[in-house]
């Protein structure tokens, strides 16, 4: 079975966040479980390749539009690469950095359509075309509509982030082959907000077009058909809910290991946890009170003003409290920047707004609780890597973090299940209980405390599981007979419904 990737990321080579560790983690077990497993992304210009194997040039020129391009080929461990290297004159993958240009949505386009020409001149059949997330969910409408000479039995997509949906306009994209003004109705690209009736929505595209959705946790799956968290698609997420599915992410456990991670002083299993975690904290100079973290970028979904309500409560139940994060806006950089000046010079507060990669690994090791007050997490790695490291869990229940997470106190659930503290509400009322709950349980019940690290380090937050769902599902659609033509048809016929013709 052939399965190629597309995607903006792929760690360790480009990533930003949590999208590029799942391209890796389920790309490696999909590989080793022995399906033909490829994947595609932009041949940035910071990449370091030095990580990568047979890094060869393999398609030294093709055409996009007028525009030429080449397509090399490399594996990182064991996984397939190809890194298209788009020429475009306004230097698209020529940044520096993945995200966060004005014209995002034109160079994600422009990659969209390079990758299916080049799969167009490759000619070979494609199981399973998988999309990840707005930036390449273009792909599915011309699949069925532009190329129809590329065999691909089944699109599927899935959701990592629905608030993130890539906008632009009718022009965008004439400009590459498609009739906008045909994928201007509510039943095709239009934009769900009725404020913005002439805006093409990326994501929206692939919805559509795809043969199967999938959310990024089964909680998530259900919230992403509510106003809450739907990010304005929620109506059309609802008309297509019979193909949407929910898989839980895995974790990376090779990078994320106590017992070989080598930014570690000193490694450790699930029976030397506590010695491991306490030389930890000698080397960061931390204390014995209890250690209350997050590790997070600072960004609105991740809940920064209860991040920051976080520190006096902390303080006041007798804790320390540490912060590892980054803001990509200014406004909250700058209020965070304030907020370490308060707090300099304060023992019991650690506040540190660049992200280091080996001391994310060494306060995971650190902490004895991780907070993560997130007001929507479409599934969530930091928890599990926390508990894979020891460190019990403070969260809010939403997405990944309700399917990870299950309280101490919820008498509902088995008790070999419990493995840390949940609260609902995002209200610093709520986080306060939960974390007053934590603080007194590892106080006054070390015994049950210990029990609840041994819990975390023992579950199995692999990607075996959630690679097996992915293989039923692949095999599932790919058994279609998918007939591009039909879909044109049945969007035409229901726009015509609509409109009452």
């Amino acid at each position: 079975m052939r399965i190629v990737h597309v995607a903006a990321e792929f760690a360790p080579i480009a990533k930003a966040g949590g999208l590029g560790e799942v391209l890796l983690g389920l790309t490696r077990e999909l590989t080793k479980k022995g399906l033909d497993v490829e994947t595609i992304l932009p041949k940035y210009d910071f990449l370091d390749l030095s990580k990568v194997q047979n890094l060869s040039i393999e398609v030294p020129h093709f055409k996009c539009l007028e525009h030429q391009n080449a397509m090399w080929s490399c594996k990182y461990e064991e996984c397939q690469l190809h890194l298209l290297e788009a020429r475009h004159p306004a230097g698209y993958f020529h940044r520096g950095k993945i995200y966060g240009c004005e014209d995002d949505a034109a160079r994600f386009i422009y990659f969209s359509r390079a990758v299916l020409e080049y799969l167009a001149l490759q000619n070979k059949p494609i199981d399973v075309l998988h999309l990840h997330d707005w930036h390449v969910a273009l792909c599915a409408p011309m699949v069925r509509n532009l190329f129809h000479s590329l065999k691909v039995k089944s699109i599927i997509l899935t959701i990592h982030n629905v608030e993130y949906q890539g906008k632009c306009a009718v022009a965008d994209l004439n400009q590459i082959g498609l009739n906008g003004s045909f994928y201007l109705t509510p039943n095709l690209l239009q934009d769900d907000h009725p404020k913005h009736p002439s805006t093409i929505n990326l994501l929206k595209g692939g919805l559509i077009f795809s043969d199967a959705l999938v959310a990024v946790s089964p909680t998530y799956a259900q919230e992403i058909l509510t106003p809450e968290y739907g990010g304005g698609l929620d109506g059309t997420l609802r008309k297509l809910r019979s193909k949407i599915v929910g898989i839980l992410n895995g974790i990376d456990e090779k990078s994320w290991d106590p017992e070989t991670d080598p930014f570690l002083p000193k490694t450790y299993g699930v029976e030397s946890a506590l010695k491991g975690k306490q030389r930890m904290r000698e080397v960061l100079k931390l204390g014995k009170r209890p250690l209350i973290g997050a590790i997070t970028r600072l960004v609105a979904q991740k809940g920064p003003e209860l991040l920051e309500e976080a520190i006096e409560i902390t303080l006041k139940l007798g804790g320390s409290y540490i912060l590892l994060g980054s803001a990509p806006h200014a406004k909250l950089q700058q209020h965070f920047d304030q907020l370490k000046k308060k707090y300099q010079g304060n023992p019991q507060v650690l506040l540190e707004f660049e992200y280091h990669e080996a001391l994310s690994h060494q306060l995971y090791a650190a902490l004895d609780f991780l907070l993560v007050p997130s007001h929507y997490e479409p599934c969530g790695l930091t928890q599990m890597i926390a508990m894979r490291y020891g460190t019990v869990p403070i969260v809010r229940a939403t997405g990944g973090l309700q399917d990870t997470v299950f309280d101490v106190d919820d008498a509902s659930t088995i008790a070999q299940k419990r493995n840390g503290f949940v609260f609902r509400d995002k209200t610093k009322e709520s986080m306060q209980h939960a974390i007053a709950r934590a603080v007194r349980l590892f106080v006054s019940d070390p015994a049950t405390f210990q029990s609840l690290i041994r819990r975390g380090m023992q579950s199995d937050f692999s990607w075996k599981r959630p690679a097996a769902e992915y293989i039923k599902l692949y095999r599932s659609k790919s058994a279609l007979d998918i007939n591009p033509i039909r879909i044109n048809v049945i969007a035409d016929r229901d726009q015509r419904i609509q409109s009452g013709q």
